[in-house]
């Protein structure tokens, strides 16, 4: 088994031990709300980004996946490296996203430099920590990169 397949075995291992100390707010949407929102919303983009890969809402973890679709990162564990890079650069890890971070520069080496770009890229935007996510749902998408200064 190679590295990419066991550090994906453990985010999925992960998620139900980390499922046990989370308590987000109830999320408001259902995805045919996203879907019925329109052309150009970040909502829309995120039932776009769902849909594509298959996926329904993983409970406890839509900010999450909204972060997927307003930054425009993909699903793979690279992918998911460069999320956590995104985050730990613009000061907005998670502890389980920092965990990720470490174990990822760590464990893939060949990855540092994307993911040192990302850190940079985190810290160039604004900071996403003091962003009610659920409000800017229905924000068109371009607006929300734009005055969020993500590249």
């Amino acid at each position: 088994m190679n590295r990419h397949r066991i550090v994906a075995k453990l985010i999925g291992w992960s998620v139900p031990f980390l499922n046990l100390f989370r308590r987000p707010e109830p999320w408001p949407y259902d995805l045919d709300e996203l879907q019925n929102l329109e052309e150009g919303t970040l909502g829309k983009e995120l039932h776009r980004f769902l849909h594509s890969r298959n996926l329904g809402y993983l409970p406890k973890y839509e900010v999450h996946d909204t972060y997927h679709a307003l930054l425009g990162y993909g699903t793979t564990v690279t992918e998911e490296l460069k999320l956590q890079s995104f985050m730990w650069g613009n000061k907005n890890s998670t502890f389980a996203g920092k965990v990720l971070f470490i174990l990822g520069f760590i464990v893939f080496p060949s990855k540092r430099d994307i993911m040192r770009a990302e850190i940079k890229r985190g810290k160039s935007a604004k900071k996403l920590s003091g962003i009610d996510v659920v409000s800017i749902i229905p924000v068109q998408l371009v607006k929300l990169r734009t005055d969020l200064c993500i590249n």
